[in-house]
């Protein structure tokens, strides 16, 4: 018996049913989506492309207080395949009382794995000892333009300097969220020596040149530190030092770059598969709204349920019947739990409210989140419509 033109559902009934799935479901999303936002921008922090790799200290608990010998940038920088090596000097600093990340870099190399477009002002130059550039939210964050200048404390020294705000850029990627200074700069304020940096960034070809190779290269340096190979043209003169640090192989290693951000969020058991896990868990704990909705409205239409049972409609038909009915309306509400949470978000990380390292979360509709939520409400409704009884 075919049920489907008979409108026995009355509207008000369905509407509580979609009021409770929309706000089940927008719980479950805004939990998964800032959950994998927060993963998402800590992993890419560095970049998400598969051609550039780090050189990073493996004894370090985080990715910004490891120590590597600076030389070893240009010693693997004249390998065959090796496009462009960037020491980096990672240090959080504190600017106009305003928590930042300031960056150590090599301007020429820097820009050949990030490239940046100036705004205003002019570009950060290797010799421009007590300048700076900044990203475009850290200039929006702190009000400042390019002839400002500012005192930059170090968090994890006591050291600070006086830097001029030379230029301002953007580069629609993490740096964004930074400032960017010379080498010597970031050392001075991370209390460190001139022969070593935080990590260093390579931009490789890999069909000339494997991560093995990279590391032959680097216990060849443990064991025989030489000098810097001719083999490239020789860089532009400049003024640092280049000094030849000592080292153990054992406590450097080489990954590509998404991959050493993951490493370090997975030593406490944090993956993407693991967020989402817990997301379900949160929509399922909230779950028993929507199961005992779904049989509150069945019960409430049990004269209309006797009736067509009365004129000849199986248990089976009349449950096939309320399964399309009610899974078509809670897929329409599951979607806009989801988007109305992307908005809420959207408008929270767009004020700047929401984030990780001083870094702007970016958030993104991610499509197992969405498929994860879809298939949760119409399991939930399929449990509740199957097991009630029809009588």
């Amino acid at each position: 018996m075919k049920l489907l033109g008979f409108k026995y559902l009355r509207r008000q009934h369905i509407l509580a049913l979609t009021l409770i799935v929309i706000i089940s479901s927008m719980l479950f999303s805004l939990t998964a989506l800032s959950l994998l936002g927060f993963y998402r921008s800590f992993t890419a922090y560095l970049g998400e492309s598969e051609d550039i790799v780090v050189l990073y200290d493996r004894r370090s608990r985080t990715p910004f207080t490891g120590l590597v010998p600076a030389y070893l940038s240009e010693r693997i920088g004249a390998l065959d395949g090796v496009l462009a090596g960037s020491p980096e000097t990672i240090v959080p600093c504190v600017i106009e009382d305003e928590t930042v990340f300031l960056r150590g870099i090599v301007p020429e190399e820097f820009i050949k794995l990030n490239p940046l477009t100036i705004m205003d002002g002019c570009m950060l130059e290797l010799d421009d000892l007590n300048s700076m550039v900044l990203g475009k939210n850290v200039a929006e964050r702190l009000h400042l333009k390019p002839g400002d200048r500012v005192l930059v404390l170090g968090v994890l020294a006591d050291q600070y300097i006086e830097l001029h705000v030379k230029g301002i850029f953007i580069s629609n990627s993490p740096m964004d969220d930074e400032v960017l200074a010379p080498l010597c700069v970031g050392q001075w304020l991370r209390g460190t020596d001139y022969g070593h940096v935080t990590i260093i960034r390579f931009k490789i070809d890999r069909s000339q040149v494997s991560f093995a190779k990279i590391f032959e290269e680097i216990a060849k340096e443990s064991q025989e530190p030489s000098s810097v190979s001719q083999t490239k043209p020789e860089q532009p003169p400049n003024i640092i030092p280049k000094v030849v640090s000592r080292f153990r192989v054992e406590d450097l290693g080489v990954k590509e770059v998404q991959r050493f951000m993951e490493s370090y969020v997975e030593r406490y058991g944090i993956s993407r598969e693991a967020l989402l896990i817990l997301s379900a868990i949160i929509f399922f704990l909230s779950s028993a709204s929507i199961v005992m909705a779904s049989k509150n409205l069945i019960r409430q239409h049990g004269g209309e349920v006797q009736v067509l049972r009365s004129i000849g409609a199986s248990q089976k038909a009349l449950k096939m019947d309320l399964l399309a009915k009610l899974l078509l309306w809670s897929l329409a509400s599951s979607a806009a739990g989801l988007f109305l949470a992307a908005a809420i978000l959207w408008l929270v990380g767009g004020v700047g409210c929401l984030q990780i390292l001083s870094h702007n979360i970016v958030f993104q509709l991610d499509p197992l989140t969405l498929a994860l939520n879809f298939i949760l409400v119409s399991t939930l409704i399929i449990i509740s419509v199957l097991g009630s009884e029809l009588k």
